[in-house]
């Protein structure tokens, strides 16, 4: 009767013994599962640290403060390091879930935090350094003898707003905005030579964008545009106080 009683516990001790092993193997295969899709959402974007690579080159060649930005996109960056460490490491089975339902979800969205804050970075680095231009141009191409001046910053300018473009690599957008900075210099040198010096030249830009105080108007400025044969292309009115 005892070796009857054996026989039938018998199958029951080996369930009670294969019971933690079969837990493990279930939680394998689900972390497997989970490790899979996590692998697989990762892949969908792969171009992310290529990003990230490029959109540190515009940070370097803007020579804008890091922590500034980072102030901007900080948390976004955060989440991003947070994920790779885990993925990157021996995860549990919930962090996998939480990537795959929250964090891999979310990530284009940071991502595109990321890249319009360093792109904001970048285009307010490239207008500082190159400008004006095209509203100095426009002046300037209804000004007799300058009229080729003109039109030579309209051409800067026109290449200078491709700087903008985010779709072309940024490596070749610094190299781009460094042969443009050059040529601004040279584009420069051309507008002292005329006679259009820096006061001039930001009353002629200010004149384009908006109205003037008369009082703006110095003898030098003046008499720029008087021997240019252009005080016809200005005209001057009064407006009562508000």
């Amino acid at each position: 009767m005892d070796d009857a009683a054996d026989t039938t516990l018998a199958p029951l001790d080996e369930l009670i013994e294969l019971l933690p092993k079969i837990d493990k193997a279930k939680e394998r295969a689900r972390l497997g599962t989970a490790l899979q899709k996590a692998t697989a959402s990762a892949e969908r974007l792969d171009g992310c640290p290529a990003l990230l690579e490029g959109l540190a080159t515009l940070v370097e060649a803007a020579d804008a403060d890091f922590e500034a930005v980072r102030s901007e996109i900080g948390a976004s960056l955060g989440e991003i390091v947070k994920m790779s460490r885990i993925l990157a490491g021996e995860p549990t089975i919930e962090q996998l879930d939480a990537i795959n339902q929250i964090g891999l979800t979310r990530l284009p969205f940071e991502m595109e935090k990321i890249e319009r804050g360093i792109e904001g970075v970048w285009r307010k680095a490239a207008q500082d350094a190159l400008g004006g231009q095209a509203a100095l141009g426009e002046v300037l191409t209804n000004i007799p003898g300058v009229e080729a001046l003109g039109s030579d910053l309209l051409k800067l300018a026109a290449r200078a707003k491709k700087l903008e473009d985010a779709s072309r690599p940024p490596a070749d957008r610094v190299k781009e905005r460094d042969t443009l900075v050059v040529e601004a210099s040279a584009l420069n040198d051309r507008l002292l030579a005329v006679g259009v010096a820096p006061p001039i030249a930001a009353f002629l830009v200010a004149v384009a964008a908006r109205p003037v105080r008369l009082s703006d108007l110095t003898d030098e400025i003046l008499g720029w545009i008087r021997d240019h044969d252009a005080l016809a292309l200005f005209t001057v009115s009064a407006h009562g106080a508000t």
